[in-house]
């Protein structure tokens, strides 16, 4: 005999033949399925989201995570520096966004995007703000390291990877982020790069 019936805590629709359970509910994806798609908890009881379910909420929960990590270690970073530290998860996600799974400097696809300060955080004046954060590819990253830039792009270590059309369009994007168009941004990063040169010299940091 078929039987309908609810769990006690989230009233979710079980179905049951002869006593034993057959189907249950997802509460997310709001499917009929067998016992087995279901992980058990520790008491026993099965529950409440399908194993497809129960694994997406955990790998975004596990993203949500890694995320805050990601963005609090940047400003911590520019925190030690007395720096500006106002990068904030929304503004990694609208970064994310941008990219769309690309390096912003080489425009190659990579499964590994890391955040870069575009003038080295390392030159302590500029400081982790969506103004001068973008998301380049390991291999970028590790090439540009403490350069800015500017540096970078008339160095060796840019040699073959940087796509001149996919610079413009990050370019674009950060004068934007400072409320600017693409010639005040230029000139502001080089007088940004002058500033930390003269405070270098200056303070001998």
């Amino acid at each position: 005999m078929l039987e309908i019936k609810k769990t006690k805590k989230l009233k979710l629709m079980e179905l049951h033949k002869d006593g034993e359970l057959i189907q249950k509910l997802c509460r997310t994806c709001e499917v009929f399925k067998a016992p087995e798609e279901f992980y058990r908890k520790t008491e026993g009881y099965l529950r409440a989201d399908c194993k497809e379910c129960h694994r997406k909420i955990q790998n975004e929960y596990n993203r949500k995570i890694r995320d805050r990590r990601i963005v609090q270690n940047q400003n911590s970073r520019a925190r030690k520096l007395w720096l500006d530290d106002t990068f904030t998860i929304e503004e990694y996600k609208e970064l994310e966004k941008v990219a769309n799974g690309s390096c912003m400097i080489s425009g190659k696809k990579s499964n590994a995007l890391q955040i870069d300060h575009v003038q080295a955080i390392s030159k302590q004046w500029l400081g982790s703000t969506k103004g001068n954060l973008i998301l380049v590819s390991d291999k970028v990253n590790n090439a540009k390291r403490d350069l800015s830039i500017f540096e970078f792009i008339e160095s060796e270590r840019s040699e073959g990877l940087v796509d001149k059309k996919q610079l413009k369009k990050t370019m674009e994007y950060l004068a934007e982020m400072n409320k600017m168009n693409l010639t005040q941004y230029i000139n502001f990063l080089q007088e940004m790069e002058e500033y930390a040169k003269k405070s270098k010299d200056f303070f001998g940091r």
